[in-house]
């Protein structure tokens, strides 16, 4: 079975990671998306700084199951390795979410909740 993005969501994720890694200001991300009405993962209008940390990331945007994933499911990458890599080293600097701990977020994000959150943007196919 492999995981296909779904539209508008999926687009949502590649602007994000793109801004990010483009070193844009995450409040001013978040300001611009509920400005536009960009629905939150969970549906809801209000989005927050570790929701947009969580999406930069979710390793299944670079087609990488978390660790506990079915080993059956292939996931269809959103965003190029560089870009996302990118975007999580933008992270690091001076107030980034893993200052420090380089890998910290990945791991966290492979073993946690957020890849559920972030399901709702991949569709499964057998």
């Amino acid at each position: 079975m492999t995981q296909l993005p779904m539209e508008p969501q999926a687009g949502v994720v590649r602007e994000i990671i793109s801004r990010v890694a483009q070193g844009q200001a995450i409040p001013q991300i978040i300001r611009e998306l509920e400005g536009r009405g960009v629905p939150a993962p969970r549906g809801g209008p209000r989005w927050s700084r570790s929701v947009v940390t969580d999406i930069v990331h979710n390793p299944a945007y670079i087609g990488k199951p978390k660790v506990d994933a079915d080993e059956r499911v292939a996931w269809a990458p959103l965003v190029p390795e560089q870009l996302f890599f990118t975007a999580q080293r933008a992270l690091q600097g001076p107030g980034g979410s893993s200052a420090g701990y380089p890998a910290f977020g990945l791991l966290l994000c492979a073993l946690g909740p957020c890849h559920g959150v972030f399901a709702s943007c991949l569709q499964a196919v057998s």
